[in-house]
This record gives structure tokens, sequence and C-alpha cells, in this order.
């Protein structure tokens, strides 16, 4: 058996009740055949700080963050200062300026490189490069220092890049602004899907609980709690299973939204 933690979303009006709320939200993923949905999901949980959700500067002490639950020998276990198991959206902090200075400097960067392929033959993908390899006998390995590597690093768009990134550099932002891997895949996103990216990964990836009842575990179909399965769910997800699609919706929760960080044994 093993862990996760997943961010149960609950409606503001839950807040004098969360516990009971949490339970309610929980129940139809319970293993042991007492949930409703065909996969089961957890057989126990408890509300945790630990790897919780990060609180917003100067917010710490706010009466309306949730405590941290005991484990089963009544002892607490320690959370990272700045954390907490749960608050209202409003409070936990979603580093806004953070991801818009990504956003920011991400269209720079697809700017740059739409102004360097208007001036060459567009460059392939170093897949083309890669597989070219493999055909050809090479392994994975081998590429690095293999004659197709060196024709994917001879395209004129690719050298001409090797002189702007560092102009471009930020790593203090995001390692993906280190530019240490192939730029031809900028140019495959439009403007607003590649600042969008990059905005979203300054965000921890999470398992979410959302309000209607979806359960969004990373790699697994979500699942809702109202139906038995996904054959006879009639329901429409709340969105993909993206990374994106998931900080979208935490983002756009209302600020009174109750997000309760739940450790589950699974």
């Amino acid at each position: 058996m093993a862990g996760m933690s997943i961010a149960v979303c609950l409606p503001g009006s839950a807040a004098k009740r969360v516990d009971e709320a949490v339970a309610e939200a929980m129940a139809p993923f319970a293993s042991d055949g007492v949930g409703s949905v065909e996969r089961d999901v957890w057989d126990s949980y408890r509300i945790c700080a630990s790897l919780g959700l990060p609180v917003l500067a100067g917010h710490e002490g706010d009466p309306r963050l949730i405590a941290d639950r005991p484990r089963w020998d009544g002892s607490l276990e320690p959370a990272l200062p700045g954390e907490c198991a749960g608050g209202p959206r409003g409070l936990i902090d979603f580093r806004d300026a953070l991801r818009a200075e990504a956003a920011d400097h991400a269209g720079r960067v697809w700017d740059r490189w739409q102004e360097v392929v208007s001036r060459h033959l567009a460059p392939d993908d170093e897949s083309v490069f890669f597989y070219r390899h493999l055909a050809a006998g090479g392994t994975r390995d081998s590429y690095g220092t293999s004659r197709e590597a060196a024709d994917y690093r001879a395209q004129p768009a690719v050298r001409a890049w090797v002189d702007i990134a560092p102009e471009l550099a930020r790593p203090d932002i995001a390692d993906h602004f280190s530019f240490g891997w192939d730029p031809v895949g900028i140019g495959q996103r439009s403007r607003e899907e590649y600042a969008a990216t990059y905005a979203f990964s300054l965000l921890p990836p999470r398992n979410v609980l959302t309000v209607s009842g979806w359960w969004y575990e990373l790699g697994d179909a979500p699942l809702h709690g109202a139906c038995h399965g996904p054959l006879e769910c009639v329901h429409e997800p709340d969105f993909g299973m993206e990374h994106e699609g998931v900080q979208s919706y935490l983002l756009a929760l209302p600020a009174e939204t109750l997000l309760v960080n739940v450790h589950c044994h699974v």
C-alpha cells in the first residue's frame, strides 16, 4: 500500500464543518466496497499539513486556515514553514507574481524564436534526427555525439538560437529558461499556449477532488463520485486531465472556496 495527497475543494459554506464535509466528499471513493465508484481509491485518510498547501505570505496566522489533524497516536506530523492543511482559496499562495513574470518572459521567448525562424528555413524537430540515428543503428546513449545530432545543431535557425538564448536565459524564473533543450518546440504551440505552459509549470502538480465531485488523480481518467464507472457516467468533467487544466480550475475558484489537503492511504 502507498500514500497520496489530494486537494479536496469544498464550498465556503463548509467552513464550520470541515471534517464532516471532507468525509462526505471522500465517501464515494472509499475502498472495501463502501464507495460508490468501481475503482477503490483509499482505505484511510487524514487532513494533513505535511506536503500541504502554501500559505499566502502575511497570512500565516489567519484563523481561517485549517489545522493539521492528529495521527492515530495523537501526534502531529511536522509541516514545512508556510504550509497548512487548508483554508480559503484566497489564502493559498498560487505564486501570482512569479507566474505573471514567467508568462511575460515566455511571450518574449516565443517572439524571438519567431524572428529567428522568419530569417531561416523552418528547422526540423530534434526527434527527426534522433530517430534517424536509431534507424542507422545508433543508440540513445550514442546520439549526443553522433553525426545526426551534429546535423540537428547545424540547422541555421538552431545555430542562430544558440547565440540568442543566453540573452533570454532566466533560470531564476524556471529551469526551462536555461534553454538546454530543442528550441523547435517553442513554435509548435501558439504564443498563448506557450506562455500558459510555463506559467503553470511553476505550480506543483496536484491531485484534486472538485466541488462537483470529480476525482482527478495524476495519470488516471477522472472519476465522478455519483457514478459507478465511466461507461455509465453522464456528467461532463470539469476539465481535461492535463496539469494546466487542474491549475486553471484551482485558480478560477472563488476566494472563499475551501481547499483541504488530504493524505490518503491507498
